[in-house]
């Protein structure tokens, strides 16, 4: 009687272990993984014979730039005294005064000149010159010549591109955001601080939202949307401690998070649910890349410590990785990240496993 018993509660109990794991089981979450392929000293490229330039990375690592392909062939390195801008699709250098400004593509072929004075803003195939005075800019058609210009009174603190158009941020505290044929699409002034300068700014891929870091005494974070032809502040959020140069405001790709440089750290607000995510970090954010399967790496600095953090879609701090330098920079293409530090640079391979 005493065995029939303790069979009884024996195949009783596995049997409620059974029903436990089968309900309550969850797959391991896939962890990131780096898969160093290789690293390369840019300043020492050999000649490639009949370079392909398609598919092209660029680089910038203090007075020097250029471009590299997916297997660490350096095509293209150019030295320059003083300012330079580059996409993947074509470079310029430039000095305080230049009255022309010739635009090469990556193989070093003249694609246009701009003939205006300025300060070139280019964004993968997007150009903009911001005009003497700080005030004012110019969209550039293909050719370089004026597409539309915008001129204002107040100086330009801010601006960015995307998709969808620009936004620029000016020093009396007003938002002005353009789709690509210069219609203004959004303007309003955050407002709430004593100062009302803007910090920085960004916009999404659709024009849909706007986001700022706006004023001083009492600094805060902005977030807007347009419906129709009205345009609302949806959330905002003010500093406990504030910063007093440009910052960085960067959308997500699929326009589910908005990412902004706090003293201290990252915030991240989800443009859905409005709930506000800050991940402590060292020093100034100074890129932010995402790669294909959404990852966000933010490269930020503190003097010469340079700090590459990883975040999960969309608000999930992964880890993060630190190494000294002068000069460095992040790049992501196909699911790799590209890290450049003084003259070397090196391609690590993402996985999730």
């Amino acid at each position: 009687m005493k065995n029939k018993k303790q069979k009884i509660i024996f195949f009783s109990s596995l049997g409620a272990c059974i029903l436990y794991v089968v309900i309550a089981a969850r797959p391991l979450s896939r962890e990131i993984q780096f898969e160093p392929v290789w690293t390369i000293d840019s300043s020492r490229a050999a000649k490639v014979e009949n370079p392909s330039f398609e598919n092209v990375i660029p680089f910038k690592l203090g007075q020097n730039m250029g471009y590299f392909n997916e297997d660490g062939q350096v095509l293209t390195y150019v030295s320059f005294p003083y300012k330079a801008v580059l996409t993947p699709e074509f470079y310029t250098v430039f000095g305080t005064s230049s009255p022309t400004m010739p635009v090469y593509s990556p193989d070093g072929n003249l694609v246009f000149s701009i003939n205006k004075y300025g300060f070139p803003f280019f964004e993968e195939n997007r150009k903009y010159l911001l005009l003497p005075g700080g005030s004012s800019f110019s969209q550039l058609n293909d050719d370089g010549t004026v597409r539309w210009t915008f001129e204002y009174y107040s100086p330009i603190t801010a601006f960015s591109s995307s998709e969808a158009g620009v936004v620029a941020g000016f020093a009396d505290g007003n938002i002005i955001a353009f789709d690509e044929k210069g219609k203004i699409t959004q303007r309003f002034t955050p407002g709430g601080s004593n100062y009302p300068v803007i910090y920085g700014a960004g916009i999404s891929d659709s024009g849909k939202f706007v986001a700022a870091v706006s004023g001083q005494e009492r600094q805060r974070f902005v977030l807007s949307k347009k419906t129709g032809d009205n345009t609302a502040i949806i959330s905002h959020k003010f500093f406990d401690t504030e910063m007093n140069h440009q910052v960085l405001v960067k959308f997500r790709n699929d326009e589910k998070a908005v990412y902004y440089n706090y003293n201290g750290g990252i915030g991240i607000v989800n443009t859905k649910t409005l709930k506000y995510t800050q991940i402590p970090l060292h020093g100034l954010v100074i890129s932010i890349k995402e790669s294909e399967n959404g990852i966000v790496f933010v490269l930020s600095r503190d003097g010469r410590k340079y700090t590459v953090s990883v975040i999960e879609p969309v608000d999930v701090f992964a880890g993060s990785f630190s190494f000294d330098a002068d000069d460095a920079f992040i790049e992501v293409k196909n699911n790799s990240l590209y890290v450049g530090r003084d003259t070397k640079i090196s391609k690590i391979n993402i996985h999730h496993r």
